[in-house]
């Protein structure tokens, strides 16, 4: 099975998720050899997707992870892995359809209740289920990196077509531009001028222009400016996305990239990828294996090498017995350093399948919610259909989960739901959801890449939000904890047709540069 590997490398990476795919390929751009294992047989680890029968393949699995490896010598010690699903709690798929339509032939066949699990694991290979969903700022972040490395020739997108917010119990949509807060018939012509004075000052205001307003409640800033309080939700929940805690600085920076994103791509500031977000780390591991780095799936990790002598990593070792050496460095996610039995604070995931929208449409719609209230933290919603190729025609995916992580197990799921239906109302209630997948996912964000062994570092999942800059930031700067000598990071990759292979055996012809060049120089 590794026969043929070789057997040394300046980097060995341990993990697909986003940072260490981002860090993979960032190391073989740069001419560094890189081996990037998962033990998985999927790509994006806690950033990965799955279709219908995957995801209850990956529900079932249990890891059967390797026995202890014996040192090769007195001077190594090896530290066996942990098992990566220990990440995940409490996962529960539980259906509210039957298995067949045996039982419900003489339900009418416009119901909800018609559609069988039978026919939708038929269909298994038109969902993509993201065990961590998120958006894409047009400005910043990740799509700033996919744009410069060149890496989103291997992404496709589409815009987030629909955003939405709670007003007077209902679910209406945010007003994304001038045109459209102009054009509102809900917002009365003095409050248009005042609110769009607010936004111009948050799109062109410094924070130091705060002055005193700096570390002002947001909230307290937006009445300061005669805003009332529906003007005060939209800013807050729908262009800051902030708390109602939060301080005037954070408000001014978040609203700022909101704008800032606004019209890049179109008249929204959010892309979701096509087939869902496990895509993204598939991309950055393409880029890799373009650069010379070897990706294997399902490696029979067993541990990692330690020096006793220097206290540094040599490296990794497999069930079989064979090593494998880093020159540089070994870096890993660290659910396969540490025993996380003990981990305080976890995100909970809701995915709702449904077979109806939650707000009606002519067109078919990628929608974003945030819901959130003076007295609770906010509430991501998001909901993809056939469009970016998430579900079957007809059929959805409707993602919940709060943005912070909270201690302990996660038990307010129907507490979310029940938040969601109240604004739905008759158009979309509990027999439109066909099923739901819980879980609760341990948020290792907060450790340190720093490990209590030199020349080991260790990487962490995803958080809460809905972007990606913690994943970006870090593998940026762990890149440069390897490499100080500043190299870049992740320079922009060439396309196919500006590249030039030149045939070294030919000394008659070489690039046309060099021919037009002689001749000049014989002509002078």
């Amino acid at each position: 099975m590794l026969e043929g590997l070789p057997r040394e490398y300046d980097v060995i990476i341990v993990g697909t998720g986003m940072v260490e795919s981002i860090l993979a390929a960032a190391c073989a751009r740069i001419g560094k050899s890189v081996l990037h294992i998962d033990i998985n047989d999927y790509y994006g680890a806690e950033w990965a997707s799955f279709s219908l029968d995957a995801l209850t393949e990956w529900i079932q699995k249990q890891e059967n992870l390797p026995t202890n490896v014996i040192p090769e010598d007195q001077n190594e010690k090896v530290v066996p892995i942990s098992d990566p699903k220990n990440l995940f709690r409490n996962i529960q798929l539980k259906w509210n359809i039957q298995e067949t339509n045996e039982e419900t032939s003489t339900v009418d066949s416009d119901s909800p209740k018609s559609i069988t699990l039978t026919e939708l694991k038929k269909q298994s290979r038109k969902f993509n289920i993201d065990l961590t969903p998120k958006l894409y700022y047009a400005s910043g972040g990740l799509i700033d990196l996919l744009v410069q490395s060149n890496v989103a020739k291997y992404c496709e997108f589409k815009l987030v077509s629909r955003l939405l917010l709670e007003r007077n119990g209902q679910l209406a949509n945010v007003p994304s531009s001038r045109a459209d807060i102009f054009n509102s018939n809900d917002i009365n012509l003095i409050d248009k001028r005042l609110l769009m004075k607010v936004i111009m000052n948050c799109s062109s205001m410094s924070i130091t222009d705060l002055n005193e307003d700096q570390n002002l409640p947001f909230i307290d800033y937006l009445k300061k400016q005669k805003l009332n309080d529906a003007l005060c939700h939209l800013i807050i929940n729908s262009i800051s996305m902030v708390d109602y805690n939060a301080t005037t600085e954070e408000g001014f920076i978040k609203a700022k990239r909101y704008l800032d994103s606004l019209g890049r791509y179109g008249n929204s500031p959010f892309l979701f990828p096509l087939y869902g977000n496990g895509e993204m780390t598939q991309a950055f591991c393409r880029l890799c294996a373009v650069f010379g780095g070897i990706q294997f799936l399902r490696f029979p990790l067993a541990g990692f090498t330690i020096d006793c002598s220097t206290n540094q990593c040599s490296g990794i070792v497999a069930t079989t017995g064979e090593r494998f050496r880093a020159k540089d460095m070994v870096i890993c996610n660290n659910a396969y350093m540490e025993s996380i039995s003990e981990n305080k604070h976890v995100n909970h995931r809701i995915v709702l399948f449904t077979n109806q929208s939650i707000k009606t449409s002519e067109k078919e719609e990628i929608t974003y919610l945030r819901l959130s209230s003076p007295n609770e933290t906010g509430i991501h919603v998001i909901e993809v259909g056939y469009g970016p190729g998430c579900a079957p025609d007809g059929f959805f995916l409707l993602y919940l989960f709060p943005e912070k992580s909270q201690i302990g197990t996660c038990e307010n799921t129907d507490q979310i739901i029940e938040r969601l239906l109240k604004l739905t109302g008759d158009r979309f209630n509990r027999t439109n959801i066909l099923g739901q997948f819980t879980f609760d996912q341990v948020e290792t964000i907060s450790t340190s890449s720093a490990s209590s062994v030199s020349k080991l570092l260790l990487t962490h999942g995803p958080d809460g939000t809905i972007h990606h800059d913690s994943a970006v930031n870090t593998a940026r700067t762990l890149f440069y904890e390897i490499y100080s000598n500043r190299e870049e990071f992740l320079e922009r990759a060439p396309d196919p047709e500006d590249i030039v292979i030149e045939d070294s055996s030919n000394t008659d012809e070489t690039s046309t540069t060099n021919t037009n060049a002689n001749t000049e120089n014989e002509d002078s």
